[in-house]
């Protein structure tokens, strides 16, 4: 039959229980300390990430308004010198009309002058006329 030594029984329990204190101490403790960092680490980047995208999305937002209040901005800038150029314009426009309007009226002045002098010119050499005429229509 089976015999039982006692005192290889108390050794190898010996063995096995430094073997589990040795292993526990160089094998598992460093390994469950590894596996706890590298958890700790991962979680760690999870909130970064996670916070590098609610930053991002801030500052996505923020430069969204900064282009929305400089298309708006742009917009008044743009009507407002339109505005102006049409001002200047409708100015330029009526100070030409005048301008043109003086002159025409300086031109009629000078036409109904001449008229008048050329009336009386006409009307001095009437006689000549007449018989420069009379002589023309003699001829024909």
């Amino acid at each position: 039959m089976l015999d039982i030594n006692p005192i290889l029984l108390v050794v190898t329990l010996a063995v096995f229980i430094s073997l589990i204190v040795y292993l526990n101490n160089v094998l598992y403790k460093p390994l469950l300390k590894y596996m706890d960092d590298r958890e700790a680490k991962l979680k760690g980047d999870r909130d970064s990430v996670n916070q590098n995208s609610s930053e991002i999305e801030a500052l996505k937002k923020e430069s969204e308004n900064i282009l929305a209040s400089a298309r708006h901005e742009a917009v008044s800038i743009k009507e407002t010198m339109i505005s102006e150029a049409k001002e200047s314009v409708a100015k330029k426009l009526l100070e030409k009309r005048e301008t043109l309007a003086e002159s025409y009226k300086s031109f009629i002045e000078e036409l109904e002058k001449e008229k008048t002098a050329l009336r009386g010119h006409l009307l001095a050499d009437r006689s000549s006329i007449e018989v420069a005429l009379k002589d023309r229509f003699a001829s024909i």
